[in-house]
């Protein structure tokens, strides 16, 4: 698993979207609470995101119901960070 920093973890989030929604989901990608970074790329995926929670339960939570939940999400692969 990733590595806790100061008993935080974080984590890139790898995204893969419907298209066209790249500029728009990396809005409100970086309205959520957790996220400290977004941004669209080209590739395999679409956007990414880095993220910063206190515990493996709250990255989870990011995640799995708020991220996920956002319209246009086709798929999330997520990469612990270590400093």
């Amino acid at each position: 698993m990733g590595e806790e920093v100061d008993g935080r973890i974080k984590a890139l989030v790898l995204i893969r979207v419907e298209p066209g929604i790249e500029k728009r989901l990396v809005k409100e990608l970086a309205a959520l609470d957790g996220v400290t970074e977004a941004h669209f790329i080209y590739g395999p995926y679409d956007v990414y995101c880095v993220v910063d929670c206190p515990n493996y339960d709250a990255l989870n939570d990011l995640v799995m119901n708020r991220i996920r939940s956002l319209d246009g999400i086709k798929s999330t692969t997520t990469c612990y960070l270590s400093d």
